[in-house]
């Protein structure tokens, strides 16, 4: 009796073994066809090291339900032509929320957004139910025009996350502590759900489809109403032991600054955010200015058409921006810093003097291999890192037979 026990746990154990590596197996594939296609099953093979076989039943497998499709013939070295394969774009698409910019859109499985609604909260205390309702009504409105195959919800928050419990620890700007999303969206929905800080959601969608895509070590910073920073560190995202790393603006660069509500004297983002800026222009705008305040994109705008009281400020942001920067090449060495944010973008006159600060501070080992640039994101930053957090969940997972019979 002792024997037929121990044969049915190594008949079991050979089982399970077997669907793992075929669930490894199917990972791999559909990643390289994701990534690199359109390319044929032979070119998979060989450069996975799996047999022709193995690939063929995947990829039929694949197919049977959607998420790949045939698109026209490869070159051949002899012999017929190989068929190539690739991503069905449409076969599934996820749900991305970005609380700062109030947004719900679907994207589908190339991070493209296909239609999007505005978040309206009325009330701090009723955003459930009011990103319910909004998430509904997109639902609703998509179906109409579309077969729909939910994978999952992605939320960027700007705020810090406790990501084992998936609750908002806090959002200052959004008024709200310990706010429990990813449970109660997750009962109703009945989809995986997602949360992140929101410039890690951006950092997430630079690197599967902006910017940062296979480079592994790279900094998102977010320079708006807010001042954040995701950091991509040996092609992993870094959150930190709290789920808080990334409190870019903290860093303290005026020493004779005012006092931030952290306990910090002179935080970068007590200095350059919106708020901050808006009020030295109230200090520093001459006569002529002074009757208009312009919002942080008039502001920017301004500056690239010249000086006056919005090239002041700019230059006084790239310098107190680029002081904080210095700090992170030093501490990370990245090979790329990505700027993102309505104050960032389009931001001749700060980017400048960002680099010039980065050039003047930066040890020159650094400098030789970082490099500042805009995000290619740019405002859709926030719903596209949200979409790629449920997309980035699928990928890694691959429950299509949940999918298929939701």
């Amino acid at each position: 009796m002792g024997f037929i026990k121990l044969s049915r746990r190594k008949d079991a154990a050979r089982t399970g073994s077997q669907q793992l590596i075929k669930e490894i197996n199917q990972v791999l594939i559909f990643r390289a066809i994701r990534e690199r296609g359109p390319i044929s099953r032979s070119q998979l093979a060989k450069e996975l090291r799996l047999s022709p076989t193995t690939v063929t039943v995947i990829i039929d497998y694949f197919m049977e339900n959607g998420f790949l499709i045939e698109t026209g013939k490869g070159d051949s070295s002899g012999g017929r032509k190989p068929i190539l394969v690739k991503l069905a774009p449409n076969a599934g698409v996820v749900i991305a929320v970005d609380l700062e910019q109030n947004r719900v859109a679907v994207l589908n499985m190339e991070a493209d957004i296909l239609q999007e609604k505005k978040l309206v909260i009325f009330d701090n205390k009723e955003l459930l139910t009011s990103l319910i309702a909004v998430i509904n009504e997109l639902i609703a409105e998509y179906r109409d025009r579309h077969k729909m195959r939910p994978l999952g919800i992605g939320i960027a928050v700007p705020g810090i996350i406790d990501l084992q419990k998936g609750t908002v620890f806090t959002a200052s700007k959004l008024n709200f502590n310990h706010l429990s999303l990813k449970e109660e969206l997750q009962e109703h929905f009945q989809v995986p759900v997602l949360l992140e800080n929101d410039a890690n959601a951006a950092a997430y969608g630079e690197f599967l489809y902006g910017r940062a895509q296979q480079v592994p070590n790279f900094l998102y910073l977010h320079i708006g109403r807010a001042v954040g920073a995701g950091f991509f560190l040996s092609g992993n995202l870094f959150t930190g032991g709290a789920g808080g790393a990334g409190e870019f603006g903290h860093i303290s660069v005026d020493e004779s600054g005012p006092l931030c509500h952290c306990g910090n004297i002179g935080c970068l983002e007590k200095l350059i955010s919106e708020h901050s800026l808006l009020e030295k222009w109230r200090e520093w705008a001459g006569a002529e200015e002074a009757t208009g305040i312009p919002a942080l994109a008039e502001m920017v705008e301004l500056s690239n058409n010249g000086g006056g009281t919005a090239g002041r400020l700019m230059d006084y942001a790239g310098e107190m921006l680029g002081k904080g920067v210095v700090t992170l090449v030093h501490l990370f060495n990245p090979t790329l810093i990505l700027l993102g944010g309505e104050l960032a973008l389009n931001n001749l006159r700060l980017l400048d003097q960002v680099k010039k600060q980065v050039d003047r501070r930066s040890m020159p080992v650094f400098l030789k291999h970082v490099k500042i640039e805009e995000s290619l994101t740019k405002l859709n930053a926030g719903i596209i890192g949200a979409g790629s957090l449920a997309l980035h969940h699928f990928f890694e997972n691959l429950h299509i037979d949940a999918v298929t019979n939701r």
